[in-house]
């Protein structure tokens, strides 16, 4: 079976904290409350990779592959959790998009994004991320 494997090494900063390497690349993982605020918390991550799982599926592979005019989108995540429920209790997402193409288009982008993003889904996919919200900006 092929197979795509990736992987992350973190190093302890002696707080709350961590530097992370994944490929070449160098990130902290923090918080502000109790850390160094060096860099985002493990949930401000979480938010963010399911934002960019998003983006990759809806601008890196569906967009063009669909041949769309979108001269940009913009992904905002969000969630919340109770304070003594070590869990997010809700996360939800909101997609504006600048086009003038037909709104059937751009609901067929969210849909195929939605099932093929693998954080997407390995979070719990719809049944866990609720809204998923498209605004359409229409271009003068």
């Amino acid at each position: 079976m092929e197979r795509l494997e990736y992987s992350a090494h973190l190093k302890w900063d002696g707080n709350v904290g961590s530097e992370a390497k994944v490929r070449e690349f160098t990130f902290y993982i923090d918080t502000n409350t109790d850390g160094y605020n060096k860099g985002p918390n493990p949930t401000e991550y979480l938010l963010a990779a399911i934002g960019g799982c998003l983006t990759v599926n809806w601008g890196g592979r569906l967009i063009k592959k669909m041949r769309l005019d979108v001269k940009g989108f913009e992904v905002e995540v969000k969630g919340w959790r109770g304070l003594d429920e070590p869990q997010l209790k809700e996360i939800t997402y909101k997609i504006t998009v600048f086009t003038n193409e037909d709104e059937k288009k751009i609901m067929r982008v969210k849909e195929l994004a939605e099932k093929y993003g693998t954080v997407f889904n390995t979070v719990g996919g719809a049944e866990k991320i609720r809204g998923g919200e498209v605004e359409i900006v229409r271009l003068e």
